[in-house]
């Protein structure tokens, strides 16, 4: 048990290096790192103590933290996706409250931008900056909705007569689709709330056929039913994102 202890520091020095180097980037901040850190550590002193003593046991002891970074990232992306999604909405609201008021698109959004949250700032700044310059659309990224807001955004900037009635037909078709994602989204977690407890039965189940009849003679049924069982999780996490749901 102290050898299997002592192999796993070296995925928890790893992993946060690689969580230093995401709070010097700003992708998220000290007291996610502390959450996630903690998750971390209760996850390793659980595999250390239920693990049996063999190589491939004390090798993904040593590179859990690893897996869990990877995941805590995927999941942080995708949020501040969807909070950016809710800003963006506010922010064109604002700024079709300032057209009203009798300014031009650019002028409007930027006044926009200078009072909004700075957690948001600079991400609306290169938008407005790429419906200015359209040669600074690469630098953006290649996220499929900010992508298709720089193009909408640029096409109401190049049409100043009719700015005020694009912008609120955007704004509209906006609110359907966040609709729409709310109310698939309900159905969905209730899928994988159904989803998440059965893998808490499967690993309580494997861990008792582990503990009761040992791992060397089992190993094969174990990691068989764990990948099948991996492979329907994964597809109810990510492949159930596409399909059509009527709502």
């Amino acid at each position: 048990m102290l050898f299997a202890a002592t192999l796993s520091l070296l995925g928890s020095v790893i992993a946060i290096r690689m969580f230093k180097q995401m709070i010097a980037e700003k992708l998220f901040s000290e007291r996610e790192m502390t959450k996630i850190g903690t998750a971390c550590l209760c996850f390793q002193i659980a595999l250390v103590i239920l693990l049996p003593r063999t190589y491939l046991a004390l090798w993904f002891a040593i590179f859990s933290p690893l897996m869990i970074c990877l995941g805590a990232l995927a999941t942080l992306v995708h949020q501040r996706l969807q909070a950016f999604r809710d800003s963006f909405r506010q922010t064109l609201a604002l700024v079709s409250l300032k057209m009203k008021a009798g300014r031009s698109f650019r002028q409007s959004y930027s006044e926009v931008i200078s009072e909004s949250d700075p957690k948001w700032r600079g991400k609306h700044s290169d938008i407005l900056n790429a419906v200015v310059f359209s040669q600074q659309r690469v630098s953006i990224g290649a996220d499929l909705f900010v992508l298709e807001a720089i193009e909408e955004l640029s096409r109401i900037d190049q049409q100043p007569h009719a700015a005020a009635r694009r912008l609120h037909v955007y704004r509209e078709k906006l609110r359907i689709e966040f609709d729409f994602r709310r109310r698939s989204g309900q159905v969905l977690s209730r899928i994988r709330a159904q989803s998440a407890v059965m893998t808490c039965l499967y690993l309580a189940l494997a861990s008792f056929v582990v503990w009761k009849f040992g791992w060397s003679g089992n190993s094969r049924f174990v990691l068989a039913s764990g990948a099948l069982f991996a492979f329907g999780a994964f597809w109810i996490w990510r492949g159930g994102r596409k399909m059509t749901w009527k709502v």
